[in-house]
């Protein structure tokens, strides 16, 4: 057990790392064999980031080790297969940008992709789902729309390094840290507003600052608008996961439904890290030169590590948003539709956030896709019931909803989502020393909060640190 004197000696002489956690040894000998696993690098999280950068750095030469806590890979990539049939239906990540890095990684897993158009078909309703009612008026006009959306990526072009990271000067740009709502507002880009909602998922982005609309809504991403996207061919993109799965299994790589107790890095004086791994055949060992920390960075995901001040202090400051998606039968909504979330009386009619935020048939006749953004955490039941009383509320002439019948073939929990923190400490150097921790001990991190919640971004972002991650 710690003593109180020993850890106040320890932070007299300025040592603010953590003490490993009781109970946990970090001796090899201590282990059976095969439950020694010795790898160059440490991949903690099996989802779009993590598993990006393990097949990368495989191809590189480095040895790795993937610990997912969950039963399969994939993160927020979510595939549900209909009973019967087969039919695939993506509802969580659906689409991502047509650009070599995605590309590449598809073809490596000999997985082939097709052009698909977002607003290919379907009878839209815009609805405000605080009413039930649809909103009136005319729907808005494209080319006013990407005309504006144009107009935004001229502004967007001034900060080329939002591309990749958080790399921010300093002092950071006074235009990225007002709200969205007045960087819309000072440069007449009205029509192209709705465009900061296109990642799903982001409750209140206009009153955030504009840093994190332009690394959502990047250049790339706006060329993708109005160019297309691509998705698997078979429209299962799990398949991808699937395919990793199969290839770090393999080479023993894997390490799924397993749960990290204790990591004590420079275990040995020389950098290496020492990882005490709760797996479903028991505990194991894994040492490793470095790790790569593909989860989100919230001290709660961090149970058992020996984290220092400076890393404390970084995880300590995002604050996080809710996103659920699922998949609903028996609504009583047509087929071949979206119900889209509008506000009627809101600032660029904007929806109305915790809510819906879509509601969209399936290629499954009688199955819709429901997703639901709030600007906190909640329970999933509580969620669920909400989406089903809002179903309730719809008000669309010629159709009768069913929401007594309405129920849940598959429900998936994306929180927490959009990591973030406020303008002043965006003002105040938050993403130097966030930035500051790749290569911070032998660990360097991927992931949305890092970047933004888009696949092909995380993926182009993991592709700037893996040079560091194979020289360390």
């Amino acid at each position: 057990m710690r003593s109180s004197l020993k850890i106040l000696a320890l932070a007299y002489l300025g040592f603010a790392t953590a003490l490993p956690e009781p109970g946990y040894s970090i001796r090899e000998q201590d282990y059976k064999k095969e439950d020694v696993i010795t790898r160059d690098v440490c991949v903690v999280g099996g989802g779009s980031g993590g598993a990006y950068t393990a097949t990368r750095l495989r191809q590189l030469g480095q040895s790795v080790v993937v610990v997912e806590k969950a039963s399969l890979m994939g993160g927020m990539t979510n595939t549900y297969t209909v009973p019967g049939s087969g039919l695939k239906i993506d509802y969580g990540v659906v689409v991502f940008h047509n650009i070599s890095i995605v590309q590449d990684y598809f073809n490596h897993y000999r997985i082939p992709l097709v052009g698909v158009d977002l607003n290919a078909g379907g009878t839209v309703y815009n609805v405000d789902f605080t009413t039930g009612k649809e909103v009136a008026g005319p729907p808005p006009d494209p080319t006013v729309a990407i005309a504006a959306l144009a107009a935004y990526v001229v502004q967007l072009e001034k900060y080329p390094y939002l591309d990749t990271g958080y790399n921010l000067p300093d002092p950071v740009p006074e235009d990225l840290l007002i709200p969205f709502k007045d960087f819309v507002k000072k440069y007449n880009l009205a029509p192209m507003a709705p465009f900061s909602q296109v990642g799903g998922g982001y409750a209140d982005i206009i009153e955030q600052p504009t840093l994190y609309t332009m690394k959502l809504l990047g250049r790339d991403l706006a060329r993708s608008i109005v160019e297309g996207f691509v998705t698997t061919a078979a429209h299962d993109n799990g398949a991808l996961y699937e395919a990793a799965t199969a290839e770090l299994t393999a080479a023993s790589s894997l390490l799924l439904s397993s749960t990290i107790l204790s990591v004590t890095r420079n275990c040995d004086g020389k950098g290496s890290a020492a990882i005490v791994v709760q797996t479903p055949t028991g505990k194991k060992l894994i040492k490793a030169r470095k790790i790569v920390v593909a989860i989100p960075p919230r001290l709660s995901n961090f149970p058992g590590w020996d984290l220092d001040g400076t890393e404390k202090g970084v995880f300590g400051t995002y604050t996080n948003e809710g996103y659920w998606t699922g998949l609903l039968r028996n609504t009583g909504l047509p087929e071949n539709a979206i119900i889209n979330n509008v506000g009627a009386n809101t600032l660029f009619n904007l929806p109305v956030f915790p809510g819906v935020t879509v509601l969209h048939s399936t290629a499954e006749p009688g199955l819709y896709n429901a997703e639901y953004t709030s600007p906190h955490e909640a329970d999933d039941e509580s969620v669920k019931a909400k989406i089903i009383a809002a179903l309730g509320r719809l008000e669309i002439p010629g159709v009768t909803t069913t929401p007594e019948k309405a129920v849940w073939e598959v429900f998936t929990s994306h929180t927490p989502f959009f990591e973030h923190v406020t303008e002043d400490q965006i003002k105040h150097g938050f993403y130097k020393r966030a930035m500051g921790l790749q290569g911070h001990r032998g660990t360097w991190y991927t992931g949305a909060a890092w970047q933004a919640h888009d696949s092909s971004m995380i993926w182009n972002f993991t592709e700037t640190i893996l040079p560091a991650i194979v020289k360390g």
